[in-house]
C-alpha cells in the first residue's frame, strides 16, 4: 500500500478473473457446440429411418392400391350384372369378394422415435413436422379407421350368411349350385356389393391412395434434406420426355369454384399443388402435354389453353380451375 503498487495488483486479479471467465464462456461454448453436433447427427439418424421406413411402404403400399383397383373393377361388373351364372361356378372368388380385405399397415417406428426426442429438434423444419405429422397422424389414422370400417362388414357379411345360408358352409355340388345362384340372381347379393364398394375400394381404397400421394412428396423432401445422392427408386413416378420444355407453363396460382386458393410450384424438378387449408401438396406427373396425374387422390387434370397457347386453367372430370392473372 505505501509503495503505491495497489493498482497493479487489481489489474492483475481483474485480468486473471476475466481470463478465467472467457475460459469459461469457452468451454460453455463449445460444449454447447458439442451438444448442438450431437442433437443434428441424432436427428440426420431419425430422419434417415423414416426416409427408410417411407422407402419401403410406398413400395408395399402400391400392391394394395392395385389390388383395390381390380377389385374395383370386379364389383361394378358384379354390381351391372356382368357375369353369368357360368362365371360364379368357374370364378368362386366372384361370390366370396364381400368377405375378403387387404391390409396396410403404416410403418411408423421411425417417425415415434424421431418425436420421442421432439424437443431436440432443430430450428427451421417446421414444414417437414407438418407434413410429418399429416402422413404418420391424420392420414394414418384414417387409414387405420377406414380399414375398421371395412373389416366390420367383411366380418358382418361373414357371420351373416354363417347363419342366414345353410348352403355357405357346405362344398358338396348342390349347395354349391345353391351359392352360384344366389350370387348371379339375388340383388341382395348385388346391393352387398354395392356396399362393400363403398367401403373397400372406395373409402379404403382412397385413404391409403392419399397416404401414398403425400408419401411421395415426403419422400423428396427428406431427400432433400439428408442430400441423399441416390437415383430415384425405380417406383417413383417420371415425367416422360418434352416435360422438360413446358413445365414453367403450368405455374402459377390458381382458384377453385369453391374459392380455395391453389399454387403450382416447381420443386425437385418436379410440379406439386400447395393448398392454403392443406399442409401437404400433391405431386403432379406428366401423362402427355397438358394431361397431369395428381398422385394424392388419383385425378387425372386436364390443362386448358387460350388462343395464344397460354395456360388459362384445368380440369379434373369435376370442376375447372381458373388460374389467377396478376390484375385479377
Amino acid at each position: 500500500m505505501g509503495t503505491g503498487k495497489t493498482g497493479k495488483y487489481l489489474k492483475y486479479a481483474i485480468g486473471e478473473i476475466a481470463l478465467v471467465m472467457i475460459g469459461i464462456l469457452l468451454a460453455l461454448q463449445v460444449n454447447t457446440w458439442n451438444e448442438s453436433k450431437k442433437a443434428t447427427t441424432n436427428f440426420n439418424k431419425s430422419l434417415e429411418s423414416v426416409f427408410n421406413d417411407l422407402k419401403v411402404d410406398l413400395v408395399r403400399v402400391q400392391n394394395v392400391i392395385a389390388y383395390y383397383k381390380e377389385i374395383d373393377t370386379i364389383v361394378d361388373k358384379i354390381i351391372n350384372g356382368k357375369h353369368s351364372e357360368d362365371d360364379y361356378r368357374k370364378f368362386r372368388a366372384l361370390g366370396q369378394i364381400i368377405f375378403t380385405k387387404y391390409e396396410f399397415q403404416v410403418t411408423d417406428m421411425g417417425y415415434n422415435a424421431l418425436m420421442k426426442n421432439a424437443e431436440n429438434i432443430p430450428v427451421g423444419y417446421e414444414q417437414l413436422l407438418a407434413e410429418l405429422n399429416q402422413q404418420y397422424l391424420r392420414t394414418k389414422e384414417n387409414v387405420e379407421d377406414r380399414f375398421n370400417g371395412l373389416n366390420n362388414l367383411v366380418t358382418s357379411n361373414h357371420k351373416r350368411y354363417a347363419l342366414k345360408y345353410p348352403w355357405f358352409s357346405q362344398r358338396d355340388s348342390i349347395n354349391i349350385e345353391r351359392s352360384v345362384q344366389h350370387y348371379a340372381n339375388n340383388p341382395i347379393f348385388k346391393n352387398e356389393v354395392n356396399l362393400f364398394k363403398v367401403f373397400g375400394p372406395k373409402d379404403y381404397g382412397r385413404s391409403i391412395q392419399n397416404f401414398h400421394g403425400q408419401g411421395l412428396s415426403l419422400y423428396l423432401m427428406l431427400k432433400t434434406i439428408l442430400k441423399d445422392k441416390s437415383p430415384l427408386p425405380h417406383f417413383f413416378p417420371k415425367n416422360p420426355e418434352g416435360f422438360d420444355a413446358i413445365k414453367n407453363d403450368y405455374l402459377g396460382n390458381y382458384i377453385s369454384e369453391r374459392g380455395n386458393n391453389l399454387i403450382i410450384k416447381k420443386k425437385n424438378d418436379f410440379l406439386f399443388v400447395f393448398r392454403d387449408d392443406v399442409a401437404t401438396a400433391a405431386l403432379l406427373t406428366m401423362i402427355s402435354e397438358d394431361t397431369f396425374y395428381n398422385h394424392r387422390n388419383g385425378v387425372t387434370l386436364t390443362f386448358i389453353r387460350d388462343e395464344s397457347n397460354k395456360v388459362i386453367s384445368w380440369h379434373n372430370g369435376f370442376t375447372t380451375i381458373r388460374k389467377i392473372e396478376d390484375n385479377d
